[in-house]
């Protein structure tokens, strides 16, 4: 039976959605059967990132609907063969997002690892992926704003009786973060109220991946990264070194 992991946000441009469709990856990559998919309705960018935008022809709106089944909104990623995509439309339209459930239930047995990217913030998709999911791992950049709003977001979960909660911080500048107010990585987590699955540092090879939808170079320190996130999501301790 799947695992089926949530990734939020606060608030938009923490690179949700990159780190979810790497993290997809990643997990794929690793030998693991993974389905990726995303509920921001009308702002769809996993196709993009997973590579596959040219490939979509039904997606997530039209299983919910009955217009089609899983299988024929399931991309096979051009990475992975043991990564499968099933996008959001590119318009958004009324969705009966209680469907989800029912979606995720006829697929458990078929994949390792369910991963859904969530809207940022609140609201309805959001609600239905707690519903669904045995964790939720939490996106934030290391600034104010976006911790105070994954606070916000971390007390939903758990207030929804998800406990097992997660942390990544993300685009990580030791240099701008002597200006954030914190005083060091610690207090961020401890505001968040969440246990720090990983730290990535901003780096262009993220961004130029994610673009072009590729993968990270595997000498890249983004990838070696994102393999270290998927051990420790295995029980595997790998120090988290801050850079």
């Amino acid at each position: 039976m799947a695992q089926v992991i949530m990734i939020a946000s606060g608030k938009g441009g923490t690179g949700k959605s990159t780190v979810a469709s790497f993290l997809a990856l990643e997990l794929a990559l690793k030998g693991h059967k993974t389905f990726l998919t995303e509920l921001d309705l009308g702002l769809r960018s996993i196709d993009v990132i997973s590579g596959v935008s040219d490939k979509v022809v039904y997606d997530i709106s039209d299983v919910m609907d009955g217009t089609c089944t899983v299988d024929k909104a399931v991309i096979n990623s051009p990475h992975s063969d043991n990564l499968f995509i099933m996008p959001a439309p590119s318009k958004k339209d009324d969705v009966n997002y209680n469907n989800l459930k029912k979606i995720l239930n006829n697929i458990y047995d078929e994949y390792e690892y369910i991963i859904i990217d969530t809207p940022a913030g609140l609201g309805t998709p959001f609600s239905r992926a707690i519903e669904c999911a045995d964790m939720a791992i939490i996106v934030a950049t290391a600034d104010a704003v976006s911790v105070r709003d994954a606070r916000i977001v971390s007390d939903e979960i758990y207030n929804k009786s998800l406990k097992n909660i997660r942390l990544i911080i993300n685009k990580f500048d030791k240099n701008t973060f002597k200006y954030s107010g914190f005083k060091d990585m610690d207090q961020v987590v401890d505001i968040c109220c969440a246990q720090l699955l990983g730290v990535i540092p901003y780096n262009s090879d993220i961004q130029v991946a994610a673009m072009d939808g590729k993968s990270l170079d595997k000498d890249c320190l983004s990838k070696k990264i994102f393999s270290s996130i998927v051990d420790r999501l295995h029980g595997v301790h790998t120090p988290i070194n801050i850079k």
